[in-house]
């Protein structure tokens, strides 16, 4: 709490690798608040239009015959395939990523102070915390590229992430080691 009696202004002042790591926390909150706007726009709209209607909702009608036994079995006619899943609105899609886009920078920022205060050399605390934010960056733009249909989507969902799998497990377990060694 004494660092925030201290006079204002100290930001420049912060070591280069805590300017970087808080800039990306930053930049990650930006584009959520942008896209907070988006989700807004699509659940009621910029001019709240649909404030009520959204928050009122619609009760759907619920009509079960009286000598039905069981539920009925939709099945798709012969030769077609079922699918696992149905495809995911734009609107939980604007959802899953205004979720990832508040909680992934904030769980990277911690990992990032923890691992900046290890022992690690200053080339590996740069080269992992980059690792870790270029694969957050990529593994939340997955699924709209997914959506999109991009070519290689998959591959950029896997990959980033395996880098964010292996980045934050060094971030993690580096300073875990370091704090609790014998």
């Amino acid at each position: 709490m004494q660092d925030f009696t201290r006079p204002s202004g100290r930001l420049r002042a912060l070591p280069w690798g805590a300017r970087v790591v808080y800039s990306i926390f930053l930049a990650f909150t930006l584009v959520a608040m942008i896209l907070t706007l988006a989700l807004t726009d699509d659940m009621v709209g910029l001019d709240m239009h649909g404030l009520a209607s959204y928050y009122e909702g619609e009760a759907a009608p619920v009509d079960v015959p009286e000598d039905q036994d069981g539920p009925e079995l939709l099945l798709p006619p012969d030769g077609e395939h079922l699918a696992a899943f149905e495809p995911m609105s734009r609107r939980k899609l604007l959802e899953v990523t205004h979720f990832h886009l508040f909680s992934m920078p904030v769980y990277l920022l911690i990992l990032s102070h923890l691992f900046m205060l290890s022992r690690a050399r200053p080339a590996s605390k740069a080269v992992w915390i980059g690792f870790a934010s270029f694969a957050t960056a990529l593994h939340i733009a997955a699924p709209w590229l997914t959506a999109t249909g991009s070519p290689g989507s998959v591959a950029v969902y896997a990959v980033s992430g395996a880098i964010m799998v292996a980045s934050y497990s060094v971030m993690g377990l580096g300073p875990l080691w370091e704090m609790w060694r014998p």
